[in-house]
């Protein structure tokens, strides 16, 4: 046989076999970040102390935002009062409240 073509046979079959392994290797890095992520989940959860209603109650919120809690463009308003996201005319009418 041709040496260039048993040459490319060759790096076919080491190629097949580095996709086997990576295939065996794919679901337990998977599975890994997996556990890694809910670990830290839990961890942020119990440092949190909060009720696990009051966390239930919360990702339900998240999950299914009401209408009006939302700005007029329908985004979500920014919780750290940095006013991003908020639509400038609802804005300038909070700030003239705090003013007042």
């Amino acid at each position: 046989m041709n040496q260039r073509i048993q040459k490319v046979i060759d790096e076919i079959e080491r190629t097949k076999a580095k996709i086997a392994e990576l295939q065996t290797l794919l679901p337990e890095l998977e599975r890994k970040k997996t556990d890694l992520e809910n670990t830290e989940i839990v961890r942020l959860v119990r440092s949190a102390n909060v009720a696990p209603g009051d966390i239930a109650a919360f990702i339900e919120t998240i999950k299914n935002p009401r209408q009006d809690s939302r700005t007029n463009d329908g985004r979500m308003p920014c919780a750290d009062n940095s006013g991003e996201g908020i639509p400038p005319e609802i804005r300038k009418e909070a700030t003239d409240k705090n003013e007042e």
